[in-house]
């Protein structure tokens, strides 16, 4: 019988859907796991939760965390066999999507084309969709485990994944047990690994001290200078994803590009960093932070020189004797607290430096964003630039984009057409070229002065080996060696709903879920570069408009189900469509990283 589709209610494409089938050797669960057996899916029973059809939408349930521990879905050894063969599915069925009246999004449809084959149609070239795919919002979930999902939101702290950690047990208010899903000998360095949170950065100091964690997240300023003075413990930087900087308004004064430039070398950006910004900020290269592939393309910002500074501002006849203002809004801007401190920070060296008065003008938020926007602010403005998207466009195409009025836009027209060209093409050489003209005509024409990319620390036992970090806070705990001990014990700040990243977006929940799910592409260690995880491969037409993946063959899901192309559609579909079962059981949640990622959604958000 026909099944009726979601959204705008057209009919679903049914040319089949994929079965699973848990192979012996290839399950991910460990040989003491508790016999469970891996779910049927008979024909027809979970499509509705492949393809989210809206006649399958149960009402949501309370969203209280469990009081008692959840267990952990366990593994046959020989799990049992899904009876339905594949079908083929595409969403929308009737078609693309980019020509729907008032459709924002950047994808047009998603087509399972066969069981290892996922065809995204885009409605634009985008060279930065692998950088989109592999955000940690988009792991992928077996289609049964979507629909028990919008049924019982708690199930998003027992859900089964792929990834090289399942969960053991979940005790809401306390901790989260997981323990590696890999083979016994290829298990990580750290059997077990239990996530534990406080928001208090003292508590998590004082537990880091008394060695009953083996790592903590975000260390208080006061707790990593005592940190640092301790040889049992480590202090270790996070990468950051933000670059404050200061822009020039509209002020006659600063309407000459030698006067922009010579206040640029007047600014001696590592102390800024070290005076005021947390610990593990660095002075700013490049607009765009260096941990995001292509961002630091191009040469370098100018060399801090304060006397030549002050002697290229007098050739240029700037007024010295004039009044100035730095423009802050009273609110936090991206990877900044504290906008006005960082702003006296740096009248004060233009004070030292070039012998500039400056005055520091708190507004508003609305009205400092309205007329940063409108390109009527006199003087400097002090603002940041990040991106959800590890992707230098993204970083840049907000400031610069054609249209605008904002003061960084008018004087940016050569940025725009290297972004244009950057972000039209998947050819990464092509794409570093393209980039790196954008960042030399950003430090030939300044019309804002990168400052401080602002960073954060991480804090271990001295004996924690292999330590590395994330720029998303998603560290890879699984590769640290815990000294001696079989389970590495990590303190984050708040504790995350689940497993399941789509509608949230803490750090601590980015690290859950990369533990617990993979993308089809997944971002480096230790930088944002995209590298293959579920897929093979990703590969783009030529106009990078047509991307088509090939799945990795015989993955397996932490419960024993086999992953197929119909479980990505299903993932995809679930933040996609705005009247998707999962959304519609969260009318509360954003699901604001595909906002961030793919733009509108389809139909109308829930009420």
């Amino acid at each position: 019988m026909p099944l009726p589709g979601i959204g705008n209610g057209r009919p679903v494409d049914r040319g089949g859907r994929p079965g699973k089938r848990g192979e012996p050797g290839a399950r991910r669960g460990d040989p003491g796991a508790r016999r469970v057996m891996a779910h049927r899916r008979a024909p027809g029973v979970f499509l509705c939760a492949s393809l989210l059809l809206a006649a399958c939408t149960s009402n949501p349930v309370a969203t209280e965390p469990p009081a008692t521990p959840t267990p952990a879905l366990t593994v046959d050894p020989t799990p049992s066999v899904s009876e339905a063969p594949f079908e083929r599915a595409a969403w929308p069925a009737g078609g693309s999507a980019c020509d729907t009246e008032g459709y924002t999004g950047r994808i047009g449809r998603i087509a399972a084309v066969d069981a290892r084959t996922v065809r995204f149609t885009l409605c634009a070239p985008d060279g930065a969709f692998l950088a989109r795919i592999a955000d940690p919002a988009l792991g992928i979930l077996d289609a049964a485990t979507i629909e028990r999902l919008a049924e019982d939101p708690a199930s998003a702290r027992s859900l089964a994944g792929t990834g090289p950690y399942r969960i053991d047990r979940w005790t809401s208010g306390e901790d989260a047990i997981l323990v590696a899903a890999g083979d016994p000998g290829t298990a990580s360095e750290a059997p077990t690994l239990v996530l534990r949170w406080a928001a208090d950065p003292t508590q998590r100091t004082f537990e880091l001290q008394s060695a009953t964690v083996d790592g903590i997240d975000a260390p208080g300023a006061l707790d990593i200078e005592r940190i640092a003075t301790q040889p049992e413990l480590a202090v270790v930087p996070r990468a950051a994803l933000a670059t404050v900087f200061l822009a020039f308004g509209n002020e006659e004064a600063f309407a000459g590009v030698r006067v922009r430039r010579a206040i640029a070398a007047s600014l001696d950006r590592a102390a800024l960093a070290a005076a005021a910004f947390p610990a593990g900020s660095a002075a700013a290269t490049h607009l765009v932070p260096c941990v995001v592939p292509g961002g630091c393309a191009g040469e370098a910002w100018y060399t801090f020189n304060a006397p030549a500074a002050a002697a290229e501002l007098a050739a240029a006849r700037f007024d010295l004797d004039g009044s100035y203002t730095i423009h802050v809004p009273n609110r936090p801007l991206a990877g900044l607290a504290n906008p006005a401190a960082v702003a006296e920070a740096v009248a004060v060296q233009l004070r030292d430096n070039l012998g500039l008065e400056i005055a520091i003008d708190v507004m508003t938020a609305r009205n400092f964003d309205a007329e940063v926007a409108a390109g009527t602010l006199e003087g400097l403005y002090l603002s940041s630039t990040s991106s959800s998207v590890a992707d230098p466009v993204a970083y840049l195409d907000p400031l610069f984009r054609a249209g605008l009025k904002a003061t960084t836009a008018t004087r940016g027209k050569e940025v725009r057409a290297a972004l244009a060209e950057a972000a039209a093409t998947a050819d990464a050489e092509a794409r570093e070229a393209a980039l790196g003209r954008a960042n030399d005509a950003i430090r030939s024409v300044v019309p804002l002065i990168p400052l401080v990319n602002p960073g954060s620390v991480v804090a271990f036992r001295a004996d924690v080996d292999g330590v590395a970090t994330s720029p998303l806070g998603t560290d890879p705990l699984g590769a640290f060696t815990p000294g001696d001990r079989s389970q590495l014990v990590f303190m984050g700040i708040g504790e995350p709903t689940g497993a399941y990243c789509g509608d949230q977006r803490s750090a601590d929940a980015l690290r859950v879920c990369a533990l617990v799910t993979e993308p089809l592409y997944a971002f480096a260690a230790d930088a944002l570069r995209p590298e293959p995880r579920l897929a093979e491969r990703c590969t783009p037409d030529a106009d990078a408009v047509v991307w088509t993946c090939t799945l990795r063959e015989g993955v397996v899901f932490h419960d024993g189900s086999r992953l197929d192309a119909g479980d990505v559609l299903a993932t995809y579909v679930a933040q996609w469509d705005a009247s998707a079962p999962l959304r519609a059981a969260r009318p509360e949640a954003t699901f604001a990283a595909w906002a961030a990622l793919f733009g509108g959604t389809l139909g109308n958000a829930p009420d």
